[in-house]
């Protein structure tokens, strides 16, 4: 059953499906985006991305798992955390549980991509191998 909060928010703003939950564009001004984003599960990837542009990360509420080259670490809300387009991560969620973040995104610097066994992937590549992907296509 849905919270309060989710559900205030679901009808408030226009839902996008991305990789393990939701994501609202809250704004959009030039290359500049917030979103809010509500991971509900793992999704079906199981490798490592990067992304196109610097992130920042702000926890609101719940906590995930983040698995990187180096290792793992679990994130309880709230953080603010910043991160280069380079950084290579997968989120997984702890515990059956949730997590909100608000995530700022900054000017596209680079072409983004998966990590897996045979190396860097170019997203849309990778996407297109997926045949059940639910990843937004839009943030190339």
């Amino acid at each position: 059953m849905k919270s309060r909060i989710s559900n205030f928010i679901y009808r408030l703003l226009r839902k996008e499906r991305i990789n393990g939950g939701y994501r609202w564009r809250l704004a959009s001004i030039g290359w500049f985006g917030v979103y809010l984003h509500h991971f509900v599960d793992d999704g079906w990837l199981r490798d490592m991305h990067d992304h196109p542009y610097r992130l920042i990360s702000i926890g609101l509420l719940g906590k995930y798992r983040e698995e990187t080259p180096s290792g793992v670490r679990i994130y309880r809300a709230p953080w603010v955390r910043s991160f280069p387009a380079s950084h290579i991560h997968r989120i997984v969620m702890v515990d059956g549980g949730s997590c909100w973040t608000i995530m700022i995104t900054l000017k596209p610097v680079r072409s983004w991509g998966f990590w897996t066994p045979a190396g860097w992937t170019p997203w849309h590549k990778y996407v297109n191998t997926n045949t059940t992907s639910k990843i937004d296509r839009d943030s190339e």
